[in-house]
């Protein structure tokens, strides 16, 4: 670890408010521009650097951080690329939920005839969901109505997250079939 770190880290744990502020200035235009150049998105990257900056103040348990640098830059490095997959898993749900509503890709600028048949085909989904076995059901709408992760739907039921795969696969099967 640099001087500058351990004289930095040194002060804030002596609870030298304005350590921080100079470690932020000393950082924050680096992480910046990190956060941006994998997300690609000004606001995002802002919201992430901020974030951890945040949780780095309120850490209070610096002993352990041997580089600035390095932790902060990591920090940054993963919340970004755990927005990246998550936005990715938000986008493969709503493909997901869009083909089960639509029963097809539909053009977005669709007639108001369309938005009709788009209606009924998501009464049709909702009834065909009400029709699966009680868990399949409940999975199907924590999964896909309530947009919660496998590892957390897995964890409130009480069952594996392969479980939680396999019935989603299975659930998909018997509802496109019931909706075709």
């Amino acid at each position: 670890m640099s001087t500058t770190d351990q004289t930095l880290l040194h002060r804030m744990q002596q609870g030298d408010e304005t350590a921080f502020g100079d470690i932020f200035s000393h950082f924050h235009k680096r992480l910046l521009m990190e956060a941006f150049f994998l997300l690609q998105d000004e606001q995002q990257a802002k919201d992430i650097v901020q974030e951890i900056f945040i949780e780095f103040w309120n850490k209070q348990h610096w002993k352990n951080i041997h580089s600035l640098g390095a932790y902060l830059g990591t920090a940054v490095r993963n919340r970004c690329l755990n927005h990246l997959q998550s936005s990715r898993t938000a986008e493969k749900r709503r493909a997901a939920y869009e083909y089960l509503t639509n029963g097809q890709h539909e053009a977005e600028d669709a007639h108001t005839h369309t938005d009709i048949q788009k209606d009924n085909r998501l009464d049709q989904m909702r009834v065909a969901i009400d029709e699966l076995p009680e868990k399949t059901a409940e999975i199907f709408r924590l999964y896909y109505l309530e947009k919660k992760n496998r590892h957390t739907v897995a964890g409130e039921l009480g069952i594996s997250v392969n479980t939680v795969k396999t019935v989603l696969s299975r659930g998909l099967k018997v509802l496109r079939s019931k909706l075709k």
